[in-house]
């Protein structure tokens, strides 16, 4: 099953004091995710979506599974079709129909999960921090910078919402591997202690590897995607932020290969990039960074250039959401479209169960 990408692009957002900002949001082909769950199995087929036109809701669905004694968990991403614009939608949002028929809000209990536990928003920043980052005096500021963006996009100890975001730091220089500065970690200081730990010392080659770094960041956050997707109950979606003042010298990996790489991924999977000064090429990091490209002018523009890919950021987590609900059939196969409707806007997803050992009994917590 598939879909036909649909890409839109906006125009820049900001311009002024040397910084230039464009913000590309788009829905991306994905592939099925079949897990198989050691409570029930499942057959999923037929997904897609439809925005009832233009100016509607785009649902696209990452990933559907079944659960004794008959839940259904709907994993999916919703874009409302702004930029700069999101509200976390709403049980109330939605309806849920089965074979045509639209499901009691009462009798089905849908839910959207949004406690920690529920769903995991990881992220990488990959940080380039090759000779003309280190021996620049700009290194303060890109240091400065980095630890507004953690302050920006990890939720405090007291949040509600604490531990439903990781975080993960790494760097490249003109070696062939990316160095991990900070695993993924939900502790926010242990992130921007680890920041404070970078100086002139930290590389030994003056290169830079930008395209293998792109690859190399996109396979560590694969990996960790999957890891988290081993537990059933847990949906996850996974975002790199690629920061760098140049273009790449190493010659390791080519920029058609780097640029493919993030081209082939799931919308499970989001890149943003940022340039620093004249050195970058536009071209190579606006198609590396699919969901957005920031560029800063000077070291002085940094912090806001940060502030603003945080901001995309979490409006990116928030976009994903998880849906359980009760099912009211007991055997067979089942058609499922999920419909969510805001203002003046429709989106629907479509998808298939089967309800064979289905029974009474589920509750949605």
């Amino acid at each position: 099953m598939g879909k036909h990408a649909s890409n839109r692009y906006f125009s820049p957002r900001r311009e002024n004091k040397g910084i230039y900002i464009t913000t590309a949001m788009k829905s991306f082909t994905h592939s099925s995710i079949i897990i198989a769950l050691l409570v029930s199995s499942i057959v999923f087929t037929g997904c897609g979506k439809d925005s009832g036109g233009s100016g509607g809701i785009d649902l696209d669905l990452i990933e559907a599974t079944t659960e004794l004694p008959a839940k259904v968990r709907l994993f999916f991403r919703v874009d409302l079709g702004e930029v700069q614009f999101f509200r976390a939608l709403e049980e109330s949002d939605f309806e849920i129909y089965e074979n045509s028929s639209l499901i009691s809000s009462l009798e089905s209990q849908a839910k959207v999960q949004n406690e920690t536990g529920s769903f995991l928003f990881s992220s990488i920043l990959l940080l380039d921090l090759s000779g003309s980052v280190l021996n620049s005096a700009d290194l303060t500021r890109i240091k400065d910078a980095a630890e507004s963006y953690i302050d920006s996009v990890m939720p405090n100890e007291v949040s509600e919402e604490f531990g439903s975001k990781e975080l993960a730091i790494y760097w490249f220089d003109g070696e062939e591997n990316i160095h991990e500065l900070s695993g993924f970690t939900v502790d926010a200081q242990a992130l921007i202690d680890s920041i404070r730990t970078i100086d002139t010392d930290i590389s030994n080659d003056n290169s830079t590897n930008l395209n293998g770094a792109v690859v190399q960041g996109l396979a560590e956050l694969e990996a960790r995607i999957s890891e988290i997707n081993q537990d059933p109950n847990v949906s996850s979606a996974g975002m790199m932020l690629v920061f760098t003042d140049g273009t790449d010298q190493a010659g390791r990996v080519t920029s058609d290969a780097a640029i493919s790489t993030v081209q082939s991924l799931s919308n499970q999977f989001s890149v943003f990039s940022v340039g620093l000064g004249d050195a970058v090429d536009e071209s190579v990091l606006n198609r590396i960074g699919r969901d957005g490209y920031f560029q800063a002018g000077t070291s002085f523009d940094l912090n806001q250039i940060f502030l603003e890919s945080a901001r995309s950021s979490n409006e990116l987590a928030d976009s994903y959401i998880v849906l359980e609900y009760c099912s009211p059939k007991r055997s067979g196969d089942h058609n499922i479209e999920l419909r969510a409707t805001f203002d003046d806007k429709v989106g629907r997803l479509t998808t298939q169960f089967n309800a064979n050992g289905f029974t009474g009994g589920c509750q949605i917590r």
